[in-house]
């Protein structure tokens, strides 16, 4: 999730710096954010088969081919899947904020931050995956009935951003609790997306990116997606970039340490 080598050690060392806890925080969302969510207690009873899963994809010996080349699954996995203290964070979050709404997800983490954000069975699905490759869809679906989530799960190939947009067209307005960007995505690719996203998320949604810190051009785009005027909370907490737009708050960025 960090930059390779030196440059993400000295990213690490300089986001340490500037990143501050509960008490630098005057923002009273933030501060119920960083209190309950980000160093909040409530256990996940979903983590031991969450985790058992992740544990399996990134120690798999498993190659799949993606784009006609083989490729470690274990490699995959250590890309797409955030870690255990990240999923939790996110289980926390909808828990707390009681998020009932549309989950998005683009880039398989291979149903592991399904398996800990599930919240039960629905009338109709609430979490879709898009991924341009059937087999890690295909995993996707093995690994979410093999661990039992109790949420329908919608998995989706795409090849365009543009598929994904028609897929999702008639989601009414204000009801994206999350947007999940678990694979760098192209500066125009992710600007379609954002801007079909933004208008959609409900007052307690947000854009979450856990690519910020892949590259320099992931970082660019997650200081510029917190620099839109819709855009009134930006938090950044290292290996994950959280953007709300909250129509009830005051434009301020955040680096918390977790």
């Amino acid at each position: 999730m960090s930059l390779n080598g030196l440059f993400g050690i000295l990213d690490y060392l300089i986001y340490l710096v500037q990143s501050t806890n509960r008490h630098g925080v005057h923002s009273p969302f933030v501060y119920h954010f960083t209190d309950k969510i980000l160093y909040g207690k409530t256990t996940c009873a979903y983590e031991p088969a969450a985790e058992m899963c992740r544990k399996r994809m990134v120690q798999s010996s498993r190659k799949v081919t993606l784009n006609g080349q083989q490729e470690s699954l274990s490699k995959i996995a250590l890309g797409l899947i955030p870690s255990s203290k990240y999923n939790r964070l996110l289980f926390r979050m909808i828990q707390e904020k009681q998020l009932g709404q549309y989950i998005i997800e683009i880039g398989s983490s291979l149903g592991i931050t399904p398996l800990y954000a599930q919240r039960g069975l629905n009338d109709f699905p609430r979490y879709f995956v898009f991924d341009k490759h059937d087999e890690l869809l295909n995993i996707t679906q093995f690994n979410l009935k093999e661990y039992g989530c109790n949420e329908t799960v919608v998995t989706e190939r795409y090849s365009l951003i543009d598929e994904i947009i028609a897929n999702l067209e008639n989601l009414p307005p204000a009801n994206i609790d999350l947007l999940i960007i678990n694979e760098p995505l192209s500066a125009t690719d992710f600007w379609k997306l954002a801007d079909w996203a933004i208008p959609r998320l409900g007052e307690e949604g947000c854009i979450l990116m856990t690519t910020i810190r892949q590259s320099q051009d992931q970082q660019l785009l997650w200081q510029q997606l917190q620099n839109q005027k819709e855009i009134t909370v930006g938090i950044d907490l290292f290996a994950m970039g959280m953007a709300f737009a909250r129509k009830s708050q005051e434009k301020e960025n955040f680096i918390l340490r977790y």
